[in-house]
């Protein structure tokens, strides 16, 4: 079991370099290589299918936006190293972000009486980012390259739609940061399952 949680991390790990790589190249050489033609198709178009349903097994009962001090979030990250918790961390120096102790990090909490079954399950899936799809109210997962699930949904008011925009607007502020934290309760200080995660646009080349 550790042996497959280090081919995944390293698997993430050589993922998201070569993301950065292609981005730095894009910035550094192909912009300014005489043929280059802004707008034109990237080659490397990833699709972007419709949502699918949600797994049953991976369906939380109650859910919140929530937000973390990073001192907190780095708590919880540490307590993946115990293998007590479910999750993922990020490599944030290779991601060169740099974020105060104090800065509030958004997330999603999710509650369920089955809380460590859940969690195990989306340990199964190379989470990436959780977006608030504002015009149909609902929350999207996105997981590997191009899998997209309605992860929930919530009635469209001014209320939800503003707390969902004020939600984005704070994982714009933190570089894209935001995590997932899987709970018994939402009252509960505990989690099972933490996440941390990464709104990464791909490449434009």
């Amino acid at each position: 079991m550790l042996s497959l949680l280090i081919v995944l991390e390293l698997c993430f790990f050589q993922c998201l370099s070569l993301l950065l790589w292609l981005e730095e190249r894009y910035e550094t050489v192909y912009t300014r290589h005489p043929g280059f033609q802004k707008g034109s198709k990237p080659l490397l178009a990833v699709d972007n299918p419709f949502p699918m349903e949600l797994p049953e097994n991976l369906v939380g009962e109650k859910w919140a936006f929530v937000q973390l001090p990073f001192s907190a979030v780095k708590e919880e990250i540490s307590s993946l190293d115990t293998n007590l918790v479910f999750g993922a961390s990020l490599d944030l120096d290779l991601l060169g972000i740099e974020i105060d102790d104090k800065t509030l990090i958004p997330g999603l909490a999710v509650a369920s009486s089955r809380a460590k079954p859940l969690a195990a399950w989306m340990n199964g899936l190379e989470v990436c980012s959780i977006e608030a799809d504002l015009s149909r109210a609902r929350l999207i997962l996105s997981v590997g390259i191009s899998g997209r699930y309605i992860y929930a949904t919530y009635n469209k008011t001014p209320e939800t739609t503003s707390e969902a925009e004020a939600w984005e607007a704070a994982k714009k502020d933190c570089g894209g940061l935001h995590f997932l934290a899987i709970q018994g309760d939402l009252d509960s200080d505990d989690c099972v399952g933490f996440w941390l995660l990464l709104d990464l646009p791909p490449p434009p080349v």
